[in-house]
């Protein structure tokens, strides 16, 4: 009984709809093929730097660190765009879109202490150009332009007096981006741009150097990821890079050629770069012969020995530090008599690394990728006389014969 009850239930909720497509020329959009939008919005993005709360801190545990949970809020920028649509079909469409964006991330911004202690941060502008196609699942509907009423006083619109429509999209893109970063290591915050100066020592080191060796605990081989050795200008990283733009959005008609649409859109990308920031601190002294400023914004510890550590003299206590906080590897109380008389008991030698030559900077396994919420006004473009005719060629009337 419950089962039939609830088909029942079903044939009359999508009765209506059901009814209404069979009157629905589906040549109709052969009249509007063309569409036009423009939009603005807020834009973000997901890279090394920056972040949302401490994967111990955040609801999702492991995978804070993984998509839109490791956001930061107040590093939002702006969007506008700007698109062209042909109808192929009633339900398909192909896009051009011309977007304009800034995405930035800073270290400051999250409760992560790892990252707060690497204090890096980036601002870039995007122009990104790509086409996508468009599929419609729910048209939107507008009903009567003039909300026309029967005799009877019920409207004679669309069935659904709200009419949203909703759309998914897919497609391939291209986008330049050219990151700049503040000093946050010094008293003066000057701007830089961050790619010229090679922070990561970018083609300084031929790939088979033993600075790229494999990493086999995280599971890196970083000669992968190692650029050719070269003291050209274009030795790093480039200017442009791929998009992939997945999304959906609703559509909200106010007549049959004119409306609104929300849209969220995502951006994979094949660079690990938006932020400047991918794999590892490169050697202070090697940065600094290619450019004065390299090793400063880099945010290596140039305060290091050729190990890539430093050692300090420390009462530890009856309870241990925080090792990741403090970037300490290890500590061993003091048993040299030399040392003993210097520093007394109760003190011991502290090996540090924090930030160092060779540690990890950044992941170069999860590549860079950014989005956008747009809120954009559409408008479709009625054909000329021609296209009408062409758009009832496939439809041919039923006239029922009479004698």
């Amino acid at each position: 009984m419950k089962k039939t009850t609830f088909i029942l239930f079903l044939v009359w909720v999508l009765a209506p709809i059901i009814l209404e497509a069979q009157f629905y020329n589906r040549n109709t959009y052969r009249t509007q093929r063309n569409e036009v939008s423009f939009g603005l919005g807020a834009s973000s993005c997901l890279t090394d730097v920056g972040g949302g709360k401490d994967i111990k801190e955040s609801l999702f545990g492991d995978y804070a660190r993984g998509f839109l949970w490791d956001i930061n809020a107040d590093q939002t920028k702006y969007v506008a765009n700007f698109s062209y649509k042909y109808y192929l079909k009633s339900k398909i469409g192909l896009k051009i879109n011309m977007v304009y964006s800034k995405v930035s991330g800073n270290d400051e911004s999250t409760t992560d202490k790892h990252r707060r202690a690497r204090n890096l941060n980036f601002e870039t502008t995007i122009i990104e150009g790509s086409a996508v196609f468009e599929w419609t699942i729910i048209p939107e509907k507008s009903g009567s332009r003039y909300n026309l009423k029967n005799k009877f006083g019920k409207s004679i619109g669309a069935k659904n007096p709200l009419g949203f429509g909703l759309y998914a999209f897919g497609g391939i893109g291209g986008f330049y981006y050219n990151p700049f970063g503040y000093n946050n290591f010094g008293s003066a915050k000057t701007k830089f741009e961050l790619r010229p100066l090679r922070t990561e020592g970018q083609g300084l080191k031929a790939p088979n150097d033993a600075f790229y060796a494999n990493d086999v605990e995280r599971g890196i081989n970083y000669q992968d990821y190692a650029f050719p050795k070269s003291n050209a200008g274009d030795g790093t990283y480039g200017k442009f890079a791929i998009c992939t733009p997945v999304g959906f959005g609703i559509k909200k008609s106010f007549h049959g050629t004119a409306g609104i649409m929300l849209e969220a859109g995502f951006r994979f990308t094949n660079t690990d770069y938006l932020d400047d920031v991918s794999t590892r601190y490169f050697s202070p002294s090697a940065l600094d012969l290619w450019n004065t400023n390299s090793a400063l914004i880099s945010g290596v510890n140039q305060s290091l020995d050729e190990n890539g550590t430093f050692v300090g003299y420390l009462r530890i206590g009856d309870t241990p530090p925080d090792f990741p906080e403090l970037g300490i590897i290890e500590y061993n109380q003091i048993t040299n008599p030399e040392l003993l008389a210097a520093y007394g008991s109760g003190y011991s030698e502290v090996i540090f690394w924090q930030n160092s030559q060779g540690q990890i900077r950044g992941n170069p396994k999860n590549l860079d990728s950014y989005m956008f919420v747009t809120l954009s006004a559409y408008k479709k473009l009625k054909n000329t006389q021609k296209s009408f005719k062409i758009a009832n060629s496939g439809f041919k009337r039923r006239i029922k014969a009479s004698f």
